[in-house]
């Protein structure tokens, strides 16, 4: 062969074999072919070449009167993600080289945004495969701004994310673990093996990882949680405390209690707290640029890609902050300014890096009621270098701002390929033109007392607040009597110096609670919240507090002191109108008397004072939501204190709203058995409704009365409960222009009420249109999620129809749906369908069932073994009927009627249950005989016939959902053999789990 040819050819299969996708972390052959096939999605590398950083930071635009400077490259740092500074000045980085994968890790399974499932949870460093992450620190040791010793700390780290120094140890963030690396004698060389303090931080996706460590000013750390991973952490103390996306979060090394502080936001992995101990996170969104995060909030997040909130009963969440300027993607890295060294404007300001765009955002941030707004400013740094990426940015000792830049062409995670450039990576340090006056303040460990207590006044918040930290480490009690005049004065940082030294009584949080300082009376508000001491002094401050925020702690910490003294501020905070248009306040007291809800003795004695009714917060915010809260709950106690909200209220238009909140609970949700009062007043409500003009249009087929039906359900401003009844009608009579606008409210586009989500869903599965399947199934990673039984519905409208089926069934197969998503009555009905190619898709996803004798005798064999090995714990069983049986019966007066009552069955006896449960088509109790009904239009429904009269045939479904079919569109009408009840009703129970339900099952029956 001819030389350059030759020359060329070996070029060219080098260069094939060098982008052939390793798959040596797929734990399967189909992960193996997603690493090999799947197209990478956003902003991918390239093959641009990097530029050195002392000639990439000559590329910068630079905002006037400032210059950009290198503080630390490659090779001394690649992939740094984070930085921050102990006690001594010293710069820690965290370099983030293990990213993507987890090493010793394989991947078993992908979802559409290709979060991981892998085989198994790593174990902490130093056990385990050793990762490739590390932690240096750098140091300035001549005191001329410039770090000149670096020395590598942690190595061999497997997911790094941050670091902080100090109360004798180095506290590292290491999903799933929080671990402190002992350090007493602070010579940078842990002392031993690391401990492991917080466990049970999710990996799914490791650019969403728990991250951003930073110790608060009260003594706690603070971390956040990205998007797309779920926790299910615990520490020595607290246990199992299960979360799904972003949150902020924070731990108490002392006390070793865990909890999370707020929930909701972006993608969140940055954090900042300012001056005044104020929580704000950067996010991955659109404008805005960021979250504000008062105590016990909820946040918006996107639902069906995310998760649901941990609060089922929020019924309500906040917005980021409301922003003028650039309203581009995005600000996922985001601090406060403070350090006394920049100009006076930019004093609480917030700095914001933009990794996609290449930027540095600088934005003013204002009062907005209880909350903030912000306001853009010139950018403070700019470039063309796409590979300037950065990801954190930070204020240093001597009141610079630092960026850490990933510095690579890819930015996007989505793409299997683990193809980032490992080498390269920046810190730049942002000073103004007449330079910096170093770090001067030495190491403030080793500072006496009533220097660190001079520190407090220092210009640069860095200093105050970790002289703050230093003073309750070293936990000094002498200097208590120096503190106490400085917070008259209305220092914060000598309130939390006195705080963490543990000299907070009751006198003194009485004395400042009165202080002329809001920040003073805010923070001993928050401080007492936080240790749960329910002073009776907040409630005096409550009803004359004239500063919104701290009248938004006193909200926050109602929730964490007990109802005897949290129900007298919460009425104090309903009487202050002038919250009502507030963007915070209003939710932040619902979800303060939410917390409260099972003290019915405190609420009632509130909402009997009828003046409470015309507030307007109560009137137009708290009774519909109360009202649902209870409804929702469903226990006979909740339902009951609905009927008994209902004879409170004073007059009809109260009793109005109280039903709307009731409409919402129930609407397209199974109904349980009401008192009678409640059962009859919402007959009425329901009847109002229906009898509305545009709804008896529709079904006298007026054809302008249905167009106006139509565009009252898009208008929002129309009241609920009639939305909710033209959406239901249009389910009975078909109008098939109707089907965009039922669609548009199906995946939450026109409205943000679950409760007419629902019912627009379940209308949908009168029309056969090709387009409702797909755009369902589009929503699921969005507007339809997994709670208010949104997803669940969406389930079942598509186990409705052949076709629909295998649109749902495709999702499953293709690992963008979980199993576990899917109610179980769905399931079944799946399994009822005969087509083989369905059949096929349904063992597929599902497995086969359990179906021949053999099987069965050997499962209950199996579970006797289970069940008779230990005896079970009938309280936790009780939360394992709730969620397997409650749905279907009734057990001791609680769960719902679609089945039989289990009280009056052989509870005692083991041979009864395992018959029942693994063998349920066995014996069908008379009256709960299921049927399958297939319709003219190709509509697919089983279940119990509730009525049937010459004209319709009305069945009642798992969910306890009536569907009324008409004779003339009935083919096929049979009874069928098998029971509605789910044959895997104990599927993936563990056996403690499955001792304890059984224990449940049988509590208090005779053997």
């Amino acid at each position: 062969m001819h030389k350059p040819l030759l020359l060329i050819f070996a070029l060219f299969a080098c260069n094939s074999f060098a982008q052939e996708p390793d798959t040596s972390r797929a734990g399967n052959d189909k992960v193996a072919d997603i690493m090999r096939t799947f197209g990478g999605r956003g902003v991918m590398a390239d093959d641009s070449e990097p530029t050195p950083a002392s000639e990439a930071v000559k590329q910068f635009d630079v905002r006037e009167g400032f210059k950009l400077e290198v503080a630390a490259s490659e090779p001394l740092v690649a992939q740094p993600l984070f930085v921050s500074w102990d006690s001594r000045g010293r710069m820690w980085v965290v370099q983030y080289r293990q990213y993507q994968y987890p090493a010793g890790l394989k991947v078993i399974r992908f979802d559409q945004h290709l979060r991981a499932v892998f085989d198994k949870v790593p174990d902490p460093p130093p056990l385990g495969t050793p990762g490739l992450d590390k932690i240096t620190v750098h140091e300035d040791t001549d005191g001329d701004g410039r770090y000149d010793k670096h020395k590598e700390v942690i190595s061999n780290l497997n997911i790094a994310t941050s670091v902080q120094v100090g109360n004798g140890g180095i506290w590292v963030l290491n999903p799933p673990y929080l671990l402190r690396y002992p350090d007493a004698d602070r010579d940078d060389v842990p002392d031993g093996d690391p401990e492991v303090h917080l466990s049970g931080f999710g990996l799914q996706d490791t650019h969403s990882v728990a991250n951003s460590l930073l110790w608060g000013p009260d003594g706690w750390l603070y971390g956040c949680n990205g998007s797309t991973t779920v926790g299910d952490v615990s520490s020595t103390v607290t246990k199992g405390v299960r979360f799904q996306g972003q949150c902020v979060w924070r731990y108490h090394p002392k006390s070793r209690v865990f909890e999370i502080y707020a929930e909701g936001g972006g993608n969140t992995f940055s954090l900042d707290i300012d001056s005044k101990g104020r929580v704000f996170t950067g996010t991955n969104g659109g404008n805005t640029r960021g979250w504000y995060f008062p105590q016990g909030s909820y946040s918006a997040k996107n639902w069906g890609k995310h998760g649901p909130l941990t609060n089922p009963h929020a019924f309500g969440f906040f917005p980021p902050m409301k922003f003028e300027g650039d309203g581009r993607r995005f600000p996922q890295a985001f601090c406060i300014y403070e350090g006394g060294a920049y100009p006076e404007g930019f004093d609480g300001s917030i700095i914001a890096p933009n990794a996609l765009h290449n930027l540095v955002w600088h934005s003013q941030r204002l009062p907005d009621g209880s909350t903030y707004r912000t306001v853009d400013q010139p950018n403070l740094l700019t470039t063309a270098d796409r590979w300037f990426r950065p990801v954190h940015a930070g204020v240093g000792p001597e009141g610079a701002v630092y960026v850490a830049d990933w510095y690579d062409t890819r930015l996007s995670h989505v793409s299997p390929v683990d193809d980032w450039h490992k080498e390269s990576g920046r810190v730049y340090r942002v000073i103004p033109n007449g330079g910096l006056t170093a770090y001067g303040e030495g190491d403030l460990h080793e500072r006496d007392t009533i220097d660190l207590i001079a520190c407090l006044n220092h210009p640069n918040k860095w200093v105050r607040q970790r002289a703050t930290l230093e003073l309750g480490w070293r936990g000094d009690a002498t200097a208590v009597q120096t503190l106490i005049p400085l917070i008259e004065k209305g220092s914060l940082e000598a309130l939390w110096a006195i705080n963490l030294l543990n000299e907070l009584s009751d006198e003194r949080a009485e004395k400042w609670l009165q202080s002329p300082h809001a920040d003073i009376r805010r923070w001993v508000t928050r401080l007492l919240g936080d240790q749960h001491r329910s002073h009776e002094s907040l409630v005096n401050v409550a009803q004359n507090e004239p500063n919104v925020q701290v009248r938004s702690q006193l909200a926050a910490t109602a929730k964490r002191v007990d109802a005897k003294v949290a129900l007298p501020i919460i009425r104090a905070l309903l009487a202050n109108d002038a919250d009502t248009t507030d963007p915070h306040m209003p939710l932040m007291i619902w979800w303060a008397i939410e917390s409260h809800s099972d003290a019915w003795t405190e609420i009632e004695a509130m909402l009997r004072d009828q003046r409470v009714w015309n507030l307007p917060i109560f009137r137009d915010h708290i009774a519909s939501r109360l009202m649902q809260r209870y409804a929702a709950g469903g226990s006979p106690s909740e339902l009951q204190h609905c009927a008994e909200l209902l004879a409170i209220a004073p007059v009809k238009a109260d009793r109005d709203r109280l039903m709307t909140g009731l409409n919402r609970a129930f609407q397209g949700q199974s109904l349980p058995t009401l008192p009678k009062s409640l059962e009859a007043a919402l007959i009425t409500y329901q009847s109002s409704l229906g009898d509305s003009g545009l709804v008896l249009g529709i079904r006298q087929g007026q054809a302008d009365a249905t167009d106006k039906a139509v565009a009252a359900l898009r208008n929002s401003s129309t009241e609920l409960g009639i939305q909710i009844e033209i959406a239901k009608t249009l389910g009975e009579v078909k109008y098939p222009a109707a089907v965009p606008t039922l669609l548009r409210l199906a995946t939450g586009q026109y409205t943000s009420e679950p409760a007419l989500q629902r019912v627009a869903m379940r209308s949908l599965t009168q029309y056969d249109d090709a387009s409702i399947p797909k755009t369902l199934v589009s929503a699921f990673g969005s507007r339809i999620s997994g709670e208010h039984g949104l997803r669940a519905t969406a389930c079942r409208t598509l186990a409705s129809r052949p076709a629909w089926a295998n649109v749902l069934l495709a999702e499953l197969n293709a690992w963008r749906l979980r199993r576990d998503q899917i109610p179980a009555d769905v399931i079944q009905q799946l399994r009822t369908y005969e087509d083989a190619e369905i059949v096929a898709r349904v063992e597929q996803a599902f497995g086969k069932a359990i179906d021949s004798a053999p099987e069965k005798i050997a499962e209950m064999k199996r579970l006797r073994k289970v069940l008779t090995a230990n005896p079970g714990d009938h309280d936790k069983g009780k939360a394992h009927f709730t969620k397997r049986c409650g749905n279907c019966h009734q057990l001791f007066g609680e769960g719902k009627k679609v089945g039989p009552p289990l009280d009056g069955y052989e509870r005692g006896n083991l041979t009864f249950w395992l018959n029942s449960i693994v063998d349920p088509s066995l014996e069908i109790r008379e009256g709960f005989q299921s049927y399958l009904v297939l319709t003219n239009d190709g509509r697919v429904l089983n279940g119990m016939i509730a009525a049937q009269d010459p004209k319709t045939v009305t069945l009642r479904n798992a969910d306890n959902q009536l569907s009324v079919i008409s004779r003339d569109n009935i083919e096929t009408l049979k009874a069928i053999r098998t029971s509605l009840m789910p044959i895997d009703v104990l599927k993936d129970m563990k056996p403690n789990e499955l001792r304890d339900l059984f224990a449940y099952l049988s509590l208090g029956a005779t053997k």
